[in-house]
């Protein structure tokens, strides 16, 4: 996936919602936008960047993506993350840490002295993270920065979890971890699995009537659709965040129509919802069928996709809970 890809699609899954190094010991290669980070000897680690980072210390974290973050609370090295980005919504003592101001802002449009102020000993992101010239100010300050693949399937949830203990140092409680999760998402297809048809979905994103947009192919909402059983009605019609026309939807036709908890309130309900050019008109809008879901639990591809996976099967496919 090319760095520009990740950047539209980490935009449109996550930042809409604020539309609003290298070491002494550190070496560079030519950036591999597929390499995943990997160990190579003696806590140094290959970034997805191409990058050698040495790992010495980790016990002054910055995460730069609320994935990221849900992976360190939950392998419970919470108390080494002394901030986050703006993206972290959960756990509640990461969310209640940037609320009391230890935040670095958005990580697609980072500066340097937001991220030096908390004097951290190691900086973790992933392909998304912004500018470049950024990290390179970081790493040329003598801080380690590791950044990760940006994944949208899920099967890269396995791959992130564990990438993140073994940089942590970890690595047996990364494998456990993921193998619950992976066991919760493997459960939740399995059931879906047991549906007599596949519904077609639409992902709606919305922060009130000037932003409406399709989420299409790439975006992790896809992984969390077609990994429901369903189809993902906006992959079909192209990549990253398509903006909405009623033409697109109702020919789109889909059966539910998922979004972000926060944008049917921005929006002033599911009535207000049905007012939007084409909705009534999809086999959706005429049902009323909408699930609306916090967005981070949704799609942010952390260690608690397996549960939000579950939970969607069930809130697609009530039949199988009969």
């Amino acid at each position: 996936m090319s760095r520009e890809r990740v950047l539209r699609h980490r935009l449109a899954a996550l930042v809409m919602g604020s539309v609003l190094v290298a070491t002494a010991c550190t070496s560079t290669s030519e950036a591999t936008e597929t390499a995943a980070p990997a160990p190579v000897d003696n806590g140094v680690f290959v970034g997805a960047d191409g990058v050698a980072t040495t790992v010495g210390d980790t016990s002054r974290i910055v995460s730069l993506t609320g994935d990221i973050t849900e992976i360190i609370f939950e392998l419970g090295l919470g108390e080494s993350v002394v901030a986050v980005d703006i993206t972290t919504t959960y756990p509640p003592e990461a969310e209640d840490l940037k609320s009391s101001g230890s935040n670095v802002g958005f990580g697609q449009a980072l500066a340097a002295e937001s991220v030096l102020r908390y004097e951290p000993t190691l900086v973790l992101g992933d392909q998304s993270i912004a500018p470049t010239e950024t990290i390179e100010q970081l790493r040329n300050a003598g801080i380690p920065v590791i950044i990760l693949k940006y994944q949208t399937t899920l099967e890269g949830v396995e791959e992130k979890i564990n990438q993140v203990a073994a940089i942590l140092g970890v690595p047996q409680d990364g494998e456990e971890l993921a193998g619950n999760v992976m066991a919760q998402v493997a459960a939740a297809q399995e059931r879906a699995a047991g549906a007599d048809a596949q519904p077609r979905v639409a992902y709606l994103y919305t922060r009130g009537p000037s932003v409406l947009l399709l989420f299409g192919q790439g975006i992790p909402t896809q992984a969390m659709i077609e990994g429901a059983g369903a189809i993902d009605v906006g992959a079909a019609l192209g990549d990253g965040a398509i903006p909405l026309t009623p033409e697109a939807l109702i020919s789109a036709m889909p059966d539910v129509i998922v979004l972000p908890e926060s944008g049917v309130k921005g929006l002033g309900g599911i009535d207000a919802l049905l007012e939007i050019p084409g909705i009534a008109e999809t086999p959706a809008g005429q049902n009323r069928a909408f699930l609306a879901y916090d967005e981070a639990y949704f799609f942010n591809l952390g260690p608690r996709v397996g549960s939000a996976l579950d939970e969607f099967v069930d809130d697609l496919y009530p039949q199988l809970s009969d």
